[in-house]
């Protein structure tokens, strides 16, 4: 999951003219992801999705028979309109958009009783695959106010903000703390894996914490002063020489965009012990450099459970990993996309970032100007 508490999609991506387009239970527990936290407001927006849908979770912003099984979408396709849209915040089994300062909802999994207050707390708690969430919320014995939306865009400081971890969203309801944290530097973004979190603080340094089982995901040694389950910087990330701007995890990788454009990655490599294969090659314990397209600059990337989606700075959109729910928008054709593979989309359009849900990925786009 990813909680970020500060705009990354303030530059646009152009899209080069003349491309293509494509045209129009119970689970284990996913890793639950929040993409952005700030509106982005440009003319004419627009948000593309493909993947998972049994549940209609993509069918935004549309009256659907909730209780009628949903075909997968294999192509990229038009979702939502409007002018203000955020990235969405996109869950196994429903999606959350908040568009013209309103929130817009699709799938199961959210009470038709959630006001917008419940919704923002839905949005602003990162959730790993344990059961465990991840959130920063006000100090102090009294309410834990999550730090959603506009909670730092706004102005408000976090002076008074502390990192908070709950064994369960029981535990979270009864605000009963597991341990919290401060930090010298205020948390600009949390993602979650299956087995834990990733932090990235506004001073660009990275720390992680989770299940020492998955010694690789925390990308660091574990010692008595520096256990597992509690933040700790990540070492090689730190001697990078440039400040990270985006984390994103999903499955057992995770990583790190720095802010020349250059994607980190690390993680549990894919063993016949997962349920899942991982999308990016190479995994290991140290962060290590991944080349997109030759080397281009990546301007956003996000992670699904077994499959990846970057933006470059071109305006190009790569997707890599399992496409077996269409989360990779390749059509029905390509079950497994083994390197970078670049999507067709149509002219005309910006790209504003990209996101990705368990097992969907979706783009934000704005139109040209005549």
């Amino acid at each position: 999951m990813v909680v970020v508490v500060a705009d990354r999609t303030a530059s646009l991506a152009k899209v080069p003219c003349g491309e293509p387009g494509d045209g129009e239970e119970e689970e284990e527990e996913e890793p639950q992801q929040q993409q952005q936290d700030e509106e982005v407001t440009r003319p004419g927006m627009a948000l593309f999705a493909a993947g998972f849908n049994p549940w209609n979770q993509l069918s935004l912003g549309r009256d659907t028979d909730s209780g009628r099984e949903s075909d997968d979408l294999f192509s990229f396709a038009k979702v939502l309109e409007g002018r203000s849209i955020r990235s969405p915040v996109a869950r196994l089994t429903y999606t959350l958009v908040r568009r013209d300062n309103a929130w817009v909802r699709a799938g199961v999994g959210l009470s038709d009783d959630y006001g917008d207050d419940a919704l923002e707390t839905s949005c602003a708690c990162a959730k790993a695959g344990n059961g465990e969430i991840l959130v920063v919320c006000d100090d102090g014995d009294g309410d834990d106010n999550p730090a959603g939306s506009g909670a730092f865009g706004g102005g408000v400081t976090q002076k008074s903000k502390v990192l908070a971890k709950y064994a369960s969203r029981r535990a979270f309801d009864t605000q009963t703390r597991q341990a919290s944290w401060r930090s010298k530097s205020p948390v600009k973004a949390v993602a979650a894996y299956d087995a834990g979190f990733v932090i990235l603080y506004h001073d660009g340094t990275v720390a992680t914490l989770g299940d020492a089982r998955f010694q690789d995901c925390l990308g660091r040694e574990t010692t008595r002063d520096s256990p597992s389950d509690e933040p700790g910087i990540v070492p090689d990330l730190a001697d990078l020489g440039e400040p990270i701007k985006h984390v994103s995890a999903g499955g057992y990788t995770l990583v790190a965009l720095t802010e020349s454009g250059n994607i980190y990655a690390w993680g549990t490599p894919t063993s016949g012990t997962h349920r899942r294969g991982q999308a990016l090659h190479g995994l290991g314990g140290i962060p290590n450099y991944v080349e997109v397209d030759g080397g281009k600059d990546v301007l956003d990337v996000a992670l699904g459970d077994s499959h990846a989606i970057a933006l470059t700075t071109d305006g190009s959109v790569y997707v890599v990993g399992n496409n077996s729910n269409g989360q990779l928008g390749l059509g029905r054709e390509v079950e497994l996309a083994h390197s970078w593979t670049k999507l067709s989309f149509p002219s005309g359009h910006e790209i504003a970032g990209v996101a990705a849900g368990p097992r969907s990925s979706f783009i934000l786009t704005a139109r040209l100007p005549p």
